[in-house]
């Protein structure tokens, strides 16, 4: 979340209800209104929780880029309910989808300027990033990962995903980036993703199942710690995909 000098920013809901109701409690100390939410991509562990932040705030519109309300609606309930026998009454009941849609490029909101940006094919399919130049801090999400954990590799993406960190290292004078899952890291984190992406690329193409890629990639990365998220992956990685069926 960003506090400005009158209101509050929110970036993404959490994964578990209870999260997100410690997340609008700190809030409401604040004593500030939030003026809006914005989602920074469709993976169910950054918008489960909007269902409580906007029950707690309810006058809080929520954004995001144009095409992830549509990737909700096609697959939210289903991700839903594919949590609901590990989480129970812990994960959200509906799925929330953001009302308004953020554009790229500068904005400034209560008095703090974003550079907003999109990006596609990294670690999900559309995922937005937010520079705050006069704070010199990069908001990544899940492009970047803390080099002492796993990233999540669900997607096809690898190569892409490698060009677009090569995109964010390029970007000069930004020492802090906001990560999705962790603490604050500085730059040197995009290149250890780097490594990490081309390691997870070599892996996939070697392995003929998920088994054989999540055994390879914990021990390619010994030292990284929730190897439980490498075998979540490693199931949407090899889950089947649908056969497309040609128009005669």
């Amino acid at each position: 979340m960003i506090e400005g000098p009158t209101a509050v920013v929110i970036f993404d809901g959490q994964l578990l209800l209870p999260y997100a109701d410690e997340v609008a409690s700190y809030v409401q100390t604040l004593g500030k209104p939030v003026d809006r939410i914005i989602l920074s991509h469709a993976h169910t562990d950054h918008w489960s929780g909007l269902q409580i932040l906007t029950e707690r705030f309810p006058d809080a519109r929520v954004f995001a880029l144009d095409g992830i309300s549509d990737q909700l609606r096609a697959r939210g309930q289903a991700r839903l309910d594919s949590f609901r026998p590990i989480y129970g009454d812990r994960i959200a009941t509906k799925v929330t989808v953001p009302t308004q849609t953020i554009a790229e490029g500068v904005q400034r909101i209560d008095g703090i300027t974003y550079d907003f940006k999109r990006f596609v094919d990294a670690e999900s399919d559309l995922q937005l990033a937010a520079l705050l130049p006069e704070q010199k801090v990069l908001m990544v999400f899940d492009l970047v990962f803390s080099p002492n954990e796993h990233a999540f590799t669900v997607v096809d993406h690898f190569d892409h995903w490698i060009t677009v960190l090569e995109q964010l290292k390029a970007i000069q004078g930004y020492d802090t980036l906001v990560i999705g899952h962790d603490t604050p890291v500085n730059r040197s984190a995009v290149d250890s993703t780097i490594t990490y992406v081309k390691r997870a690329n070599e892996i996939h193409a070697a392995s003929a199942d998920a088994k054989a890629y999540s055994a390879s990639l914990k021990a390619a990365f010994p030292d990284r710690q929730q190897a439980d998220w490498v075998d979540f992956s490693a199931k949407l990685l090899y889950a089947p995909r649908p056969v497309k069926k040609a128009h005669l």
